[in-house]
């Protein structure tokens, strides 16, 4: 779920990005589209981003990801059968999201939740030295 109070952050992200990708993908976007990004971004935020490291390994928010893959599905693609795979990844990452924070999984009681909150009587045997300080504390305290 995109979270509206972190999209001027996202749209920051983006622009930085498209920056990078440089004029060929920006050329790509409608105007229209690139210029709400620019003008709406948090312009106190400027991300870095590096063509040559993968975008996993820079910080970027889940809203700036998923407007990246919007443009990417919109825009980018230029095969029919490339927007249809990632429809479909899309789709499934969509699915998999939704049964995770579902209503119905929330409170269920999972086996591996119940093994990892069981907890086991331990007896505690107190050690020879233990045993002889408290002897001798008990021996001292009578008189």
């Amino acid at each position: 779920m995109i979270n509206s109070a972190k999209i001027p952050r996202a749209y920051s992200e983006v622009y930085s990005f498209l920056n990078v990708l440089g004029n060929y993908y920006i050329n790509k976007i409608p105007d229209a589209i690139y210029d709400t990004i620019k003008e709406n971004r948090d312009k106190s935020y400027t991300p870095i981003y590096d063509k040559n490291e993968n975008i996993t390994q820079n910080s970027i928010s889940q809203e700036g990801l998923a407007l990246i893959s919007a443009l990417n599905l919109q825009y980018w693609c230029n095969d029919e059968e490339e927007k249809t795979k990632l429809k479909e990844i899309y789709i499934n990452n969509d699915k998999i999201e939704n049964e995770k924070y579902s209503y119905d999984n929330l409170f269920k009681n999972n086996s591996k939740q119940e093994a990892s909150t069981q907890t086991d009587i331990v007896e505690y045997k107190e050690s020879f030295f233990r045993k002889i300080v408290n002897n001798i504390k008990k021996f001292f305290m009578l008189k």
